[in-house]
This record gives C-alpha cells, sequence and structure tokens, in this order.
C-alpha cells in the first residue's frame, strides 16, 4: 500500500503517531511514552527514530510533520505563532523545517490570539490542528470547545479561527484537589451527576469565585454533601465558572465538543444545564488526524 506522510501528535506527556496512505487514510497508529516530560536524555530525533518500528519501520524517507508541544520553546525547535483570525492556508504557511540529519521533518505552529474584549493573550499548540481536521467537514460558525489542562473555547466565523480563550479549568482542580486545605475531606472519589450541578449551578451564578470555591470544606463539614462526591462538586464549580464566562462574553452558539471519556461527558452536562442546545461530540483523535493531513496537503499544493 503506497505511503505518503508519516505526522505524529506529539504533546507534553502524550505521543500518538499516524501513517497515512495517498487517499490520505490512516493505516497504522502507534502511541508511546515519549511526550516532552518523559525524554530523558534522548534528544528528539533520537526519540522518534526510537518509535519508527512495526509498521513505521523502514519509512526514513517519508516526509514527518508533527504538531504539538514539539513547536514550543522547549520542543525540537520553536515554530512561532501565528496570529488569529487563522485558517488552515495561514497556519501551513508558519509551517518550520526542523533541524535532523537524517529525516524530513515539518513542524505545526501554534496559535496566539487576544481573549475578546479582555486584552488578555491566549496561546494554543496542538488543539489548532484539531480545530482544523473539523473545519474540513464542518466549517459552520460557532464554538469549538477542546476539555483539558487548559481548555479551549475557539470562536469560528467565516471559515476561520476568529480568536480564542483559555481556562486552567483541569489544572486548578488538580491543584485544589492534591494542594489545598479542599482536598483533605474528600476520599474515594466517585462520579455524582447531582454533586457536580450542584456545583456547575453555584460556579456560574456566584461571582465571588474564591470564596465560592471555599464551599467544598462547608458542605463537607456539615455533611451536606458526602466525602465521595466532593471531588464531584469541585469540579461542577470550576467547569460552571467557565461555561457561564463564555455564555456572558458570546451567547448561545453551536459547540463543537471536541474529545471523548468521563471529562467530555462533563462539559456536555454543564453545557445543557447552561442552556446550549446546539452541541455536538467529535472525537479527537479523528480531529487531529484530519487536521495533520489537510496541513500536508495545503502545504504540497503551495
Amino acid at each position: 500500500m503506497p505511503r505518503s506522510l508519516v505526522a505524529a501528535d506529539w504533546g507534553t506527556t502524550n505521543f500518538r503517531l499516524f501513517l497515512f496512505d495517498d487517499s490520505g487514510q490512516v493505516i497504522a497508529r502507534q502511541t508511546a511514552n515519549i511526550g516532552l516530560k518523559n525524554l530523558g536524555v534522548l534528544t528528539f530525533e533520537q526519540a522518534l527514530h526510537s518509535v519508527l518500528k512495526d509498521d513505521f519501520s523502514g519509512l526514513e524517507q517519508l516526509p514527518f510533520l508533527l504538531a504539538g508541544m514539539v513547536g514550543s520553546r522547549q520542543g525540537w525547535i520553536e515554530a512561532p505563532y501565528v496570529a488569529c483570525p487563522a485558517g488552515l492556508d495561514t497556519i501551513a504557511d508558519g509551517i518550520v523545517s526542523a533541524p535532523s540529519e537524517r529525516l524530513n521533518v515539518s513542524i505545526v505552529p501554534g496559535l496566539f490570539a487576544e481573549t475578546p474584549g479582555t486584552g488578555l493573550l491566549n496561546v494554543m499548540r496542538g488543539e489548532e490542528t484539531q480545530i482544523l481536521g473539523i473545519m474540513q467537514s464542518d466549517s459552520a460558525d460557532g464554538f469549538m470547545v477542546l476539555p483539558g489542562t487548559h481548555s479551549k473555547w475557539a470562536l469560528i466565523r467565516d471559515g476561520r479561527i476568529q480568536s480564542f480563550s483559555t481556562h486552567m479549568t483541569g489544572e486548578m482542580f488538580q491543584v485544589l484537589r492534591a494542594h489545598s486545605i479542599l482536598g483533605l475531606l474528600m476520599a474515594h472519589d466517585a462520579a455524582d451527576e447531582t454533586a457536580f450541578l450542584k456545583g456547575v449551578e453555584r460556579g456560574m451564578y456566584n461571582r465571588a469565585f474564591l470564596s465560592v470555591i471555599f464551599s467544598v470544606r462547608t458542605e463537607a463539614l456539615f455533611n451536606n454533601i458526602p466525602p465521595q462526591q466532593l471531588s464531584a462538586y469541585l469540579s461542577g464549580l470550576l467547569i460552571g465558572a467557565e461555561v457561564i464566562a463564555e455564555l456572558e462574553r458570546h451567547g448561545h452558539c453551536p459547540v463543537r465538543l471536541v474529545g471523548d471519556g468521563a471529562l467530555v461527558n462533563l462539559y456536555e452536562k454543564a453545557l445543557s444545564y447552561a442552556g446550549f442546545k446546539d452541541v455536538t461530540r467529535i472525537d479527537g483523535s479523528a480531529a487531529a488526524e484530519a487536521g495533520l493531513w489537510a496541513l500536508h496537503q495545503q502545504r504540497s499544493c503551495a
């Protein structure tokens, strides 16, 4: 089978490798524990060579296209951020070549934008590739929401990424859960929709956020929320605050919710509670694959 491109979504902790045929179909996939945090003494080139086995062996002559934190200042080589509004053409124009003795490696740039009405700058690396992949089949106006450690809300209009904002929701949850007084009363975390939605409601409608998160402790002390449900309540508070910020800024736009698993389920519940009616779930891995291939094609035709 003709092979055309080796591509990777290479982040701080995760690494996913894809092999494309001439028609853009992924014919092999592989994951590896070579995120930026896990390289040890390996160079980026050595790490990449270490995973070129099985279906990926003998492909050193193909072009390699990498997206994600591998293009950050701490990565293989920095691929400078491209300004929003941005589309497939401008992002492809920002692709840079990485120094390599044996491989033809290119790296996708990230994006930067000002959060509308705030004067605050935001950056992303990796998510732009997923967004581009989705836009190949669905470029309708609205939001693309990518939950995670640093959740992204990207505003799509006229077939371009106009702007986006970042919420440190996932990281804040982990910090509060593991390193604050709020976590001391939590035990045997369990998913609980009632506790989660109570948190969503309070996160959305209580503007004194640094005060309302202390309720995680008081709800436990007065036995209003059992210890095993407190993490669900805290998650609701944080996601609720995130959702209301975007709702007040942009209203009830259509949402494409990117990803899978329990976290995306929580965002879907919170969006529904906040009155978002037009919410579509999209697989994040498939979006990354489609975006990498679209960038490769755009660059090949330029």
